[in-house]
């Protein structure tokens, strides 16, 4: 299983990198992405089966990282490396895209492991709540389609990235998000994602998919 990493540390990504060797991963891609940076387009042509995303220290970035590989690779395992286990965290890991999390506290011997039974399929946890495809009535009168763009901008994506995963242009994306703050009463993405999150509106979007931004860093 061919793996990517993705970080803004270039130690960190070492560390992981021969934590997977360790635990018998053969094909662990030498390069890592760089977290800051829209990242789509590089992992699309890396083409990893398995990506790894390392939040280090900027935890918004680790989630717009997560929505776009998740738009760039549907079927690909997406593990985030995560400094915080609380429930609210992990939710809005799982809205992004994310198949599982796992601290980043154990030790070097079994972070290799963990990651290596993720990838064999041998471990599941529900650590989000239930998606839902109906749109019950706490939903503030958004449609299906306003719920999808509010997890993708509560996931840190960025309007032309919503656009490419949904198959929409940016313009309606603009005009669904003009919608959005107005059925919600804000003014703007931070607002619309902390309604979101406070009154547990992602709970409701169903991902959506598709295609995928970019710096490969040594």
């Amino acid at each position: 299983m061919r793996a990517l990493i993705v970080t803004d540390d270039p130690l960190s990504a070492s560390a992981i990198r021969r934590c997977m060797r360790g635990a018998a991963f053969q094909d662990v891609v030498d390069r890592y992405v760089d977290a800051r940076r829209p990242c789509g387009t590089a992992v699309a042509e890396l083409a990893p089966e398995l990506v790894i995303v390392d939040e280090t220290r900027a935890p918004e970035n680790a989630l717009a990282r997560i929505a776009e590989v998740r738009a760039a690779l549907r079927d690909a395992k997406i593990v985030l490396l995560a400094t915080r286990m609380d429930p609210a965290s992990l939710s809005r890991a799982t809205f992004a895209g994310a198949d599982a999390a796992i601290s980043k506290t154990p030790s070097a011997l079994s972070l290799g492991a963990l990651l290596r039974e993720v990838a064999a399929g041998n471990v599941f946890h529900s650590f989000g709540p239930a998606r839902h495809a109906a749109v019950p009535e706490r939903s503030s009168g958004l449609t299906i389609r306003e719920l999808e763009i509010l997890r993708l901008v509560a996931a840190g994506a960025s309007n032309s990235v919503i656009g490419r995963q949904l198959w929409i242009t940016e313009q309606t994306v603009k005009f669904h998000l003009s919608n959005v703050y107005r059925k919600l009463g804000v003014a703007n993405r931070t607002q619309a994602s902390r309604y979101a999150y406070e009154h547990g509106l992602l709970e409701l979007a169903t991902p959506a998919s598709t295609n995928g931004g970019v710096s490969v860093a040594a």
